[in-house]
């Protein structure tokens, strides 16, 4: 990896990039730092331990399923008449998601750093199912916290994370309010190891899940390259914090012929409509007011994309223009739904098809060579009665 590299970052202190436009960073009271420091440290430690990188490559071939497969969208295909479409089935996992991935990952480091408690936050609920499913398996007990909105519209996966003997902490608000609320518990508790749901907030976390969710890049490459012949000509995935999609292209940073779309919800679109700040951590975009005093941001139909801001990597990479963002609106989301489950047989996440939106729209006038590979990164089990509600006539 040369020092220009894209996945270079970030730097010792945390940022991406040099100067006014560096992102991330520790932005952090001192009672915080000997924590986040601890935590670099273990992380650093890790990776650089075979033993430890075989158990997490075990697990995750035995325990999540991996590698989830690289389907080629046949019908879809067909339907919108252009470019090939391939997804990356992270649904596919154990636990109906990519967020195992990094839940397996930060609890297995957890324990080599001798940690015997764990707190994690959740948006959409799946984080905090995959997580609860991890520490059952590895008998570590596990406090989740969400956010009061969210948890009246994502109950199955609290339902599946108690059954795994997680227990659940109810804060106002949605999941801004969960992470900091989760952070201060942290910091209080020594023994206990937060497991963050993205790639967001002070360093270490941002590279930590990165590196947890490239898993998902490295196989697009690998079997993409075997059953194509080639990488994919455009990579696209939904984000909230970022973490499915910093996962997704990780891999294919330094390949500027590989373009990247990565889709926001139109609501709390961060990267389209916010503006650099500092909070829970982080210098990134958010939505917030003019004088940076109070975040913003609107109520999206997915839970897992409905957030103020979004991951640093995310907006290092905005300013570079070395990836393009955009958004998607409910319509669009909820459309992108019928038609993958109609042409597909295939009922998504709500997330997920806010990038089959785009997908949908950056397809039909690309050639039959030109190949799209959308990270579908959640079952739509946790939606249907949000599904049915809104569109649940148009299945009759």
């Amino acid at each position: 990896m040369t020092k220009n590299s894209l996945k270079s970052g970030p730097d010792e202190l945390g940022y991406y990039g040099e100067g006014e436009n560096a992102m991330g960073g520790m932005a952090v009271g001192e009672t915080l730092m000997p924590a986040l420091h601890e935590l670099n440290k273990g992380f650093e430690d890790a990776i650089k331990d075979q033993a430890f990188l075989d158990e997490y490559a075990y697990y995750c071939k035995h325990y999540i399923g991996r590698p989830s497969p690289l389907y080629f969208a046949e019908n879809l295909t067909k339907n919108l008449g252009g470019a090939k479409i391939l997804f990356k089935q992270e649904h596919l996992n154990h636990t109906g998601s990519h967020k195992i991935n990094n839940s397996l990952f930060q609890i297995l480091l957890a324990r080599r750093m001798g940690k015997k408690h764990l707190i994690c936050e959740s948006g959409a609920g799946q984080h905090y199912s995959a997580t609860a499913a991890v520490a059952a398996k590895f008998n570590m007990p596990l406090i989740g916290v969400m956010g009061e909105i969210d948890i009246k519209r994502v109950n199955q996966n609290i339902i599946k994370a108690k059954h795994y003997g997680a227990k659940l902490k109810s804060v106002p608000g949605s999941l801004k309010e969960a992470i900091t609320f989760a952070i201060k518990t942290w910091t209080s508790n020594p023994d206990y190891a937060y497991i963050i749901g993205s790639c967001v907030s002070s360093a270490p976390f941002p590279k930590i899940v990165t590196f947890a969710q490239s898993i998902i890049g490295k196989e697009i490459r690998e079997q993409s390259m075997a059953q194509e012949g080639k990488v994919p000509d455009m990579i696209v995935g939904c984000l909230g914090g970022g973490s499915n999609f910093a996962g997704s292209i990780y891999e294919f940073l330094d390949e500027p012929s590989v373009k990247k779309i990565g889709v926001e919800a139109a609501e709390t679109a961060a990267l389209s409509n916010g503006t650099p700040g500092i909070m829970q951590g982080m210098k990134t975009y958010m939505l917030q007011s003019n004088d940076g005093s109070k975040s913003l941001g609107g109520s999206s139909l997915g839970a897992g994309i409905q957030y103020f801001s979004v991951g640093p990597m995310h907006s290092y990479l905005k300013n570079l223009k070395a990836v393009d963002y955009t958004f998607a609106t409910d319509k669009e989301i909820l459309d992108a739904y019928k038609l993958v489950a109609k042409t597909e047989g295939i009922s998504a996440a709500l997330e997920p098809m806010a990038g089959a939106a785009e997908v949908i729209k950056q397809a039909k006038d690309k050639s039959k060579d030109y190949l799209i590979c959308l990270s579908l990164c959640g079952r739509g089990e946790k939606d249907l009665d949000t599904i049915q509600e809104h569109i649940g006539k148009d299945f009759e």
